[in-house]
């Protein structure tokens, strides 16, 4: 602003009040713009923080999730190659080495995908280049196994460097072991090597994408191998004796390393699973012991998988298995998170604070009441358990006749038929329970009807609801079958794969899906299919690819 002197300076009043007025309002718009200039500066300090923040914990969480993996390996190597209990016996040896080498498989791959993920963070531009095993070599494969080559052609015939011809100069062949039921063969990947003879450029045609990277197994192999432990419930040092009778010796320590890396692509499915089955407003759970092994003491200890089961007239029914260390009722919290809904359970306290926190109304199962009342006439006949028995019988035959009805028309017979019934054996078991002993026998079940009687009576206005919790229940008897054969899991991460792995193999069932033929096909296009697609591979929307 030009100054002024004094004689410049107007001599009225007014005029002399208006140019002060004037002075004031352009220093209060400097100030202003000043003050907006300086909340700019600071606002984008605020936001330079942020992301600098943002990395920082982007990469301690990375750092610290390294430095966990790495450490687990660690430990793992030393329970193998360590001093060993001598209190187990052979066979358990060989479970607890073949466990421990499936560990420490799993664990290196889930290292492997955390450090190509930080390098792709880090340099976006360049392809993270794939960490070298730490196998001693690979093995030959025997000459004896049937051959199939597949031949790769070239994308392109011209140098992408000058645009020149190229030239065949060879073949580059990788051998994978394959497994087609009933036998063994070996996948010849033949690719022609090119090169340019105007730039000097070598190149040759992309190996397809594998669910082990630079492995010795086709996909088909690994869900063999999974599906013989798992679904047939063969320990691996069974199934290393079986390949040696077909001419295939492949190693325990190689097929705990398959079992490893191919159990953590279908965690991703797992997890899927999880995300349709909470979508749904009816579930039935359960839970059952899985035995852990605790290498340092040469024991196991009892841990548990909890089993979540959509109502049994899914159009697509799904089963998902979570690993829990216990038995306590924040799993079942966890898990479910905030999913509201129908609850159908038996009488296991670990469920109740879920009813209490409201949002989950709780279903009973007549089965229990059943088994109650069934053990106590098995043990001595009772005129009352066989009362009890012949009225819950009826119930059965009812829901028997109406199975394959709509919900609608399910609901409205059985308040016709079965609400009558139900509020007669209300009635009956009041009156007996003041006529019996406390302490009795035939008290305590009569009691464990009473107490729930308002669960157990949901399913008469719900036709969706079931009677019982027998449909989860069922999902439980390939982990019962399979624990005799296996013994445990070789630790809570292993327990963590178990769970994913009884997902998909318990829902294939349901749904009708071979589980072999399934996961030969998912594990395939699992290493390139897209994370937005995975909904795709679940195993109700999957079809089975054509065979030419």
């Amino acid at each position: 602003m030009k100054s002024k002197t004094p004689a410049d300076l107007p001599s009225h009043p007014d005029a002399l009040r208006k140019m002060v007025l004037q002075l004031l309002q352009e220093r209060e718009e400097k100030d202003r713009e000043s003050a907006w200039q300086m909340a700019q500066y600071h606002q984008q300090i605020a936001e330079q923080h942020q992301v600098i923040a943002l990395k920082e914990q982007h990469i301690s969480v990375r750092d610290e999730t390294i430095a966990r993996l790495e450490l687990t390996i660690a430990k793992l190597q030393r329970w193998r190659f360590g001093r060993r209990s001598e209190k187990l016996s052979a066979d358990q040896l060989r479970l607890w080495e073949e466990a421990l080498e499936t560990e420490i498989a799993a664990v290196e791959t889930e290292l492997d995908a955390v450090l190509a993920d930080s390098a792709a963070a880090t340099s976006p531009e360049s392809t993270p280049k794939a960490t070298p095993r730490r196998h001693p070599g690979r093995m030959k494969l025997p000459d004896t196994l049937p051959r199939v080559e597949v031949q790769h052609a070239p994308s392109r015939c011209t140098c992408g460097q000058c645009g020149a011809l190229l030239e065949s100069i060879g073949e580059e062949v990788s051998e994978k072991i394959d497994y087609v039921p009933g036998h063994f063969q070996v996948i010849r990947h033949v690719r022609p090597k090119l090169t340019c003879r105007s730039c000097g450029t070598l190149e040759s045609p992309p190996l397809p994408a594998q669910v082990i990277d630079k492995g010795l197994p086709t996909a088909r192999m690994v869900a063999q191998v999974l599906t013989a432990k798992y679904l047939d419930h063969l320990p691996l040092y069974r199934q290393e004796a079986q390949y040696q009778r077909a001419g295939v010796p492949l190693s325990r320590s190689t097929l705990s390393s398959w079992l490893g890396q191919g159990e953590y692509w279908l965690t991703l499915l797992a997890g899927a699973c999880k995300e349709a089955l909470l979508a749904g407003k009816i579930l039935h759970a359960d839970e059952t012991p899985l035995p852990v092994l605790h290498p340092g003491s040469g024991k196991t200890q009892k841990a548990y998988l909890w089993v979540y089961r959509s109502q049994a007239d899914a159009s697509h029914p799904i089963v998902v298995f979570d690993y829990a260390p216990d038995r306590k009722g924040i799993h079942p919290q966890r898990f479910l998170g905030d999913w509201q809904g129908i609850l159908q359970t038996d009488d296991y306290s670990g469920y109740d604070a879920l009813y209490r926190k409201g949002g989950i109304l709780e279903a009973g199962c007549w089965s229990h009441v059943r088994r109650h009342f069934y053990d106590l006439d098995q043990s001595a006949p009772s005129p009352v358990a066989q009362n009890a028995l012949l009225r819950i019988r009826k119930l059965y035959e009812i829901e028997a006749e109406i199975q394959d009805d709509p919900p609608e028309r399910k609901a409205q017979i059985r308040r016709q038929r079965a609400g009558p019934l139900l509020e007669s054996f209300h009635i009956w078991l009041t009156e007996v329970q003041m006529q019996v002993a406390p302490k009795s026998a035939i008290a305590k079940a009569i009691n464990y009807a009473l107490k729930r009687w308002p669960a157990l009576t949901l399913y008469l206005d719900t036709g969706h609801l079931s009677i019982d919790n027998n449909a989860v229940e069922r999902a439980l008897r390939g982990v019962a079958i399979g624990r005799k054969n296996y013994l445990f899991a070789g630790n809570d991460a292993g327990g963590e794969r178990a769970a994913a792995f009884y997902t998909l193999i318990e829902t294939c069932k349901l749904n009708g899906v071979e589980s072999f033929a399934y996961l030969s096909d998912v594990l395939d296009k699992l290493p390139t299919w897209p994370a937005k697609k995975l909904h795709e591979l679940l195993p109700w929307n999957w079809t089975s690819p054509t065979v030419a």
